[in-house]
């Protein structure tokens, strides 16, 4: 039993009369003193309440503030940092969790990493709860004053249909900027479906319909039909919506219909070429030798891929500039062991020099001129003159073929926006005149004060003539000409403008994440874990070691770390 302490026993002394604070009774020290204390201590009453004392907890230590951990913000951003990573590298989580238990293995020293506590539950869960809807939020909605383009496709994940849903916004601050708003499953892929999630995902996180400058998508009719399709119903909502459909998918098709017309099918040519060394090293080791024979250096075969834009040029390119050696190896196989198709292409050719034939891309000239290149013109005058003249028909209708489909799917009129802007460019000064015949074209005069308009282009008419004779891209003329002046109604214009997209890149690449995210070994992910994922590779542009500071500065999201609500169950109690 401890001594007893005569300060601690006397708070206050009255007629001599001192309380004991751990038995809570008074008595007298007016005659004995510090005797009266001691034998005070060693009566029944108080050895009870002290040993009663001793096995009960103070209520101090529940009303206590308990002592703040001074690296706890530190630990939260290195656990944050430490996913982000793993996100950002496409690493498995049980990496992150081996990591995080490495590293204090390693770094026994360090009170950061000795705290570091990151499984695999905790670490999808700061993905999906924390992370990512940070991400989102880092599209700042004010950002986008005024104006928003919203692009979007559909994919298969197996049975899982996939929709991401994208936004692309400029601002002479921040730029051009390309941000995944949302990436949702849906098994519909009808254009009501669809519109009905595009609106209520822009209406879910602030952003205002008519604030929408134009809709991209591939050119399927659910996307551009004249009817019923996604673009009309959005038109039905804000009618100064820009279709900009997505001009690599035409090019594409373009040459991919164009290509049909001809005798000779390039992709299945291209194809059989790639697939008849793709699966054997030994055929692979022969062509090798036969490019030594001709003395020239190897290259490998590249691959077609239909779904892919422009990837069939590339590949014609490369049988161009390996010909002689490939068409030397499948001529020395002999027809019983060459593909049918390949030797009915190559047999007619085995005493000239054969090179595939090139294709072009500025037809309209090159089909009033029939012009078909000088390398080309130089192969076909060793042909006998009937079979020049069936390979220049061949030629004119794939001219013809490619522009008839480009004049089907983009406006060569004087009503394209594209044509009404081109001043806009900073190439060249622009005018007053122009600039308002810019604005009624883009159908925004309504949300603009246009002679407000006129006195900020007057603000920024001395600059323009500098900014014109800078070698920078369009969207960076754009920010100086704009930097350190007041002009909203300018700036308005600009954001619209450069908000139009001229292809459907943003979400064809968020497909490609997917693949690479959404692996065999990965097949347990749910859409939602793949989702924000994509969300956290795409919105945010940190490296890992810039992300750290960030995550530090950031006292919501170190809270949001920290709170067990990122838990499903726990934040669904």
């Amino acid at each position: 039993m401890p001594l007893c302490d005569v300060s601690s026993f006397i708070n206050y002394f009255y007629s001599g009369k001192v309380l004991c604070e751990v038995c809570l009774s008074h008595f007298s020290v007016s005659h004995g003193g510090e005797y009266d204390v001691k034998r005070h201590r060693q009566c029944e009453t108080h050895k009870k309440r002290v040993a009663q004392k001793e096995v009960s907890q103070s209520m101090h230590t529940f009303l206590l503030k308990p002592k703040q951990d001074s690296n706890v913000d530190k630990v939260t951003a290195a656990e944050l940092t430490s996913v982000y990573h793993t996100v950002k590298h496409s690493l498995s989580y049980r990496s992150e969790d081996c990591g995080n238990k490495l590293t204090s293995a390693i770094f026994p020293d360090s009170e950061i990493a000795k705290k570091m506590s990151c499984g695999r539950t905790k670490a999808a869960s700061l993905v999906t709860d924390v992370l990512a809807p940070a991400s989102v939020e880092s599209c700042d909605k004010k950002a986008h004053t005024p104006f928003f383009s919203v692009a979007s496709d559909a994919s298969n994940h197996g049975t899982t249909k996939l929709f991401p849903l994208s936004l692309r916004y400029w601002t002479p601050k921040l730029g051009l900027k390309s941000k995944i708003l949302d990436f949702y499953e849906d098994s519909h892929e009808s254009a009501a479906t669809i519109h009905c999630q595009i609106t209520s995902k822009l209406e879910e996180n602030g952003l205002q319909l008519d604030m929408i400058s134009a809709y991209t998508a591939d050119n399927a009719s659910v996307n551009y039909g004249k009817n019923n399709s996604v673009f009309q119903k959005l038109k039905a909502d804000n009618s100064g919506i820009i279709k900009a459909n997505c001009v690599a998918h035409i090019v594409h098709n373009c040459a991919k219909h164009a290509g049909d017309m001809l005798n000779v099918d390039i992709d299945s040519v291209v194809n059989k070429i790639f697939s008849h060394f793709s699966v054997s090293a030994q055929r692979t080791e022969e062509l090798k030798e036969v490019f030594a024979f001709v003395e020239e250096d190897y290259h490998v075969v590249r691959r077609h891929v239909p779904t892919r834009w422009l990837s069939l040029w590339p590949a014609v390119q490369r049988l161009h500039d390996s010909w002689a050696a490939i068409k030397s190896y499948f001529l020395s196989l002999g027809e019983n062991q060459c593909p049918k198709a390949l030797w009915k292409l190559l047999k007619t050719d085995q005493d000239g020099e054969g090179q595939p034939l090139e294709l072009q891309t500025k037809l309209q000239q090159r089909q009033i001129d029939c012009f078909f290149g000088m390398e080309t013109s130089a192969i076909l005058q060793q042909f006998p003159d009937q079979k020049a003249a069936t390979i220049k028909h061949d030629f004119s209708n794939f001219y013809k073929t490619a522009l008839n489909y480009l004049e089907k799917w983009y406006d060569f009129t004087d009503n394209n926006y594209q044509k009404n802007v081109r001043c806009l460019a900073l190439k060249s000064s622009f005018t007053f005149s122009q600039l308002s015949d810019a604005v009624e074209v883009l159908q925004i005069g309504s949300k603009l004060d246009m002679d407000e308009l006129y006195e900020e282009y007057c603000v920024t008419l001395p600059r323009q003539q500098e900014i014109v004779e800078r070698k920078a891209p369009v969207v960076e003329k754009w920010a100086l000409l704009l930097k350190s002046t007041k002009t909203p109604n300018l700036t308005a214009v600009a954001s619209f403008l450069f908000s139009i997209p001229i292809t459907n890149a943003s979400v064809e690449r968020v497909f490609s994440l997917v693949t690479a995210a959404w692996t065999d070994q990965r097949n347990r992910c749910s859409v939602e874990l793949i989702k924000s994922e994509i969300q956290v590779k795409t919105n945010f542009e940190y490296s890992c070691k810039e992300f750290y500071s960030f995550a530090l500065k950031q006292k919501a999201l170190l809270e949001a770390a920290r709170s067990s609500k990122k838990y499903k169950a726990k934040r669904n109690i």
